[in-house]
């Protein structure tokens, strides 16, 4: 389990800003989280799988649009490898179809 959560040892990865894309892409992607006690979390997150993680390598991998903000399940961050898979939801709701879907009633 932490070899495949990439948390047996800290360069298991790279290190640095290549670190942390290999991190996102390896986990598929990363949820942005709001609580911060010390740092916020998701943070916590990259800090423990990539040797010398600096919280701007986010802003520095959006910025040479390696990476992507977008609401998946919740807000996260995800490898630029995967944005094609965004589309169709983008698209939708371009034309006017609802956010989310419609739940069905309970019985």
């Amino acid at each position: 389990m932490l070899i495949s959560q990439a948390l047996h040892k800290p360069q298991a990865l790279g290190q640095g800003l290549a670190a942390t894309q290999a991190v996102i892409e390896h986990l598929g992607y990363i949820q942005i989280d709001s609580i911060s006690v010390v740092e916020r979390a998701h943070h916590h997150s990259l800090w423990s799988r990539t040797c010398d993680y600096q919280a701007s390598s986010l802003q520095d991998l959006m910025q040479q649009k390696n990476i992507f903000e977008y609401w998946a399940h919740t807000a996260a961050l995800l490898s630029m490898q995967d944005f094609r898979f965004s589309l169709p939801k983008k698209h939708a709701i371009a034309a006017g179809q609802p956010r989310r879907s419609v739940a069905s009633p309970r019985l």
